[in-house]
């Protein structure tokens, strides 16, 4: 054979590697041999997998390393990012409010008037039940028959004189601990630092002078996320917005919108560590981020309709007058200039429900009848478009015997009874006037009056005209804008959105309610104004939302967002011009296209959704990323035996004595009594058990069973221990 590795190392980048009758080339780690058989390239460990990285994977020559996002930090594997903030990931668990004391300590606390459950975390009412315990949220005591309220210890009683709060010792100081302090209800219990044990009195600290096996060591102890060691061996838990599993070790994401744990209303989504809510179109999120509440799209330029705007749960619908009929493009109003032709005998009452609001007249004298393009709601619908049915019906309302429509309650009115009855009506069918005098108004439902102040009477009878005051209503008052002068001392009392001696003034801008006291909150730059009467936002082309806070969804722009982009698929345009722009690269989004789609989201301008369950997606193509343990289309698969890592691309080494192959680590996972990479060592004298974790009891000549522990005897000595 000849070694041709010996001329010029066989031409070689790196190693030649002499076979019998021929060679090949080799490369370091990190490096890939090029087509020439014989060159050494970089190896781009980012394009597999993304490097095995939760998040961004950065290629070196040789070599890659995995980085993090802004808010987040590299975990100690290397790959996974953990949230630097414990109170940015679903509030760190807190019920209500999540406050940061550092940067991986936080505490949580509740609104006034609730205080923390036990778990630390959820909130309750304070003093929820009054009369049973003489207001006393804990201990009542009798004192000369003036009931006192008192705390179990380790609480104290709050300004209220009832609730009872619990003392913080660690703070306070009368804990006293050698080490650390840990703060719990009712109490507070000390902890030493590892190496050392906690004294009889419960404070004082010692050292541990036997040699300590630290659990969590080996495999971080199997736990996914965290490991404590303890004396009873490895401890795991979990990031927030994960739960920890069965087996006591592995970590899963908490779906809170499988697992009903959300407070939305219509949609959830769930991400990493939370979830967030969702409406569907013609509904927008309620400020308490859950609820969706309906649009009025006619608010806003009455939405573009001709002549009338119909606001519905969810949607609306454009009306024209009498003698008119909605177009083709359901917003403009065109004038009856043709008729259908139906057969004799088919009556104008069958065809009452009509997708025009106004009545319309038929020829009565003309052979076949002549008559506007009608609707006619079949199966127990109604409405201008029988899209509503009895279910609809609000407040109360229920159908009528025919199910052909809803009737309200009192104070009520409306196709579905979702709107109040207008200033000067009340009662059912809102059919009622209303005879309140001198600026009074009468309530919806029971048509009572609420007079203004200084007017009093059952019709608010007892006030003066308009323009005067005083015991005899003959002292003259000057309000402008319908403003009503007080009966006795003749104050103009203004109404809301106005404001000055006169009510001759409008609230300054950015002002509303009565006395102008009220500050909108509208989200200015975005806001051609609001009003000065309620502080409703006018919000400017391309945004919309209760405050403007929202650009318009892609595709649509404009005034209330309410035009559809003109753009070819894939394209969108400019929320306030409608212009189209330039797509940005598979995997960006933005203005500048500078930000890279969120997780779960990839494609063209990150419109797409990722179908990987809980794994990651390539922000570009969509193909799932599959972490380690993992492998499918869409990683719903776990490893086959002998398989490992991302997308189980790596084999597993031998196991021995029964040892299993860690999926997700490759490492051995040993059999109790066993040790080592492969297993294949038992544990050393003076330990037994799992991981080897357990000490033996034996003494210093016996030796304990590598397995159960059991002690073997010398000749001479006999015990469980070996001591006798």
């Amino acid at each position: 054979d000849i070694n041709e590795c010996t001329s010029e190392n066989g031409g070689c980048h790196d190693q030649c590697c002499n076979t019998i009758g021929s060679y090949h080339c080799k490369c370091p780690a990190g490096q890939k041999l090029e087509e020439d058989g014989k060159s050494c390239g970089d190896l781009d460990e980012c394009a597999v997998v993304n490097g095995g990285c939760q998040q961004g994977c950065v290629n070196t020559h040789g070599s890659f390393h995995c980085q993090c996002r802004p808010g987040y930090r590299l975990h100690t594997d290397g790959r996974t990012c953990i949230a630097v903030s414990s109170c940015n990931v679903n509030k760190g668990g807190c019920e209500q409010k999540c406050v940061q004391l550092s940067e991986d300590h936080y505490k949580c606390q509740c609104q006034p008037g609730y205080q923390l459950k036990r778990d630390a975390k959820s909130c309750e009412v304070i003093n929820p039940c009054t009369s049973g315990n003489g207001g006393c949220l804990q201990i009542r005591q009798n004192e000369r028959g003036i009931a006192q309220c008192k705390c179990h210890p380790g609480h104290y009683l709050s300004a209220d004189k009832k609730s009872c709060l619990n003392i913080d010792e660690c703070a306070e100081g009368p804990a006293r601990c050698a080490h650390r302090c840990v703060n719990m209800l009712g109490s507070f219990t000390c902890v030493c630092n590892p190496g050392f044990e906690l004294g009889a009195d419960g404070k004082q600290c010692y050292r541990i002078e036997m040699e300590i096996v630290d659990s969590c060591q080996d495999n971080n102890g199997g736990c996914s996320h965290h490991c404590e060691h303890t004396t009873a061996g490895p401890r795991c838990s979990c990031d927030n917005g994960y739960r920890l599993g069965f087996d006591g070790k592995t970590c899963a994401e908490l779906d809170e919108c499988k697992a009903g744990e959300s407070c939305c209303s219509q949609f959830c989504i769930n991400y990493a560590g939370g979830y967030e809510c969702a409406c569907k179109a013609g509904f927008q999120l309620s400020a308490d981020g859950c609820a969706c509440d309906d649009v009025d799209e006619c608010r806003l330029d009455n939405s573009n309709c001709e002549h009338f705007c119909v606001n519905s749960l969810g949607s609306y619908e454009c009306a024209c007058k009498e003698g008119y009929r909605l177009g083709v493009n359901r917003w403009s109003c065109i004038e009856f200039g043709t008729g259908v032709f139906t057969e004799p005998g088919i009556l104008g009452a069958q065809l009452e429900p009509s997708l025009n609001v106004a009545k319309v007249k038929l020829c009565a004298t003309c052979g076949p009848q002549v008559h506007p393009l009608v609707m006619v709601c079949l199966d127990n619908t109604f409405g201008h478009d029988c899209s509503l049915s009895c279910e609809n019906c609000q407040n109360g309302g229920g159908c009528d015997s025919e199910r052909a429509g809803c009737v309200c309650t009192p104070g009520w009115t409306g196709i579905i009874c979702n709107e109040t009855c207008s200033p000067g009506t009340y009662g059912r069918g809102c059919a009622s006037i209303c005879k309140c005098q001198n600026g009074g108004f009468c309530d919806p439902v029971t048509g009572q009056c609420r007079c203004p102040p200084g007017v009093h009477g059952k019709l608010c009878e007892d006030g003066c005209p308009k323009g005067f005051f005083g015991k005899n209503c003959n002292k003259r008052c000057n309000c402008a804008n319908n403003g009503h002068c007080h009966r006795l001392y003749g104050a103009c009392l203004c109404d809301p959105g106005l404001y000055g001696r006169f009510c001759h003034l409008t609230c300054p801008r950015w002002a509303f309610g009565a006395g102008c006291s009220e500050e909108c909150q509208c989200v200015k730059e975005h806001t051609l104004g609001c009003s000065t009467r309620n502080g409703t936002c006018a919000c400017k082309p391309g945004y919309h939302g209760k405050k403007c806070q929202k650009e318009c969804t892609p595709g649509f722009y404009g005034a209330g967002c309410k035009l559809r982009c003109n753009c070819p698929t894939d394209v969108l345009c400019d929320h306030e011009t409608g212009v189209c722009k330039h797509p940005c690269p598979l995997g960006f989004h933005g203005e500048k296209c500078h930000l890279s789609c969120q997780p779960g989201s990839f494609g063209v301008n990150c419109q797409q959704r990722c179908s990987c369950g809980e794994a990651p997606c390539n922000p570009e193509t969509g193909r799932c990323i599959c972490p380690a343990g993992k492998t499918g289309a869409m990683c719903e698969q776990d490893c086959p035996a002998g398989r490992w890592g991302p997308d189980c691309q790596s084999s597993c080494e031998p196991c021995a004595n029964g040892g299993q192959c860690n999926r997700e680590t490759g490492a051995c996972d040993c059999p109790p009594g066993y040790t080592g990479a492969s297993c294949s060592a038992s544990c050393p004298n003076g330990s037994y058990g799992q991981n080897c974790l357990l000490l033996c009891s034996c003494s210093s000549t016996a030796h304990c069973h590598h397995v159960t522990g059991e002690c073997m005897c010398p000749p001479g000595w006999t015990g469980h221990d070996c001591k006798h």
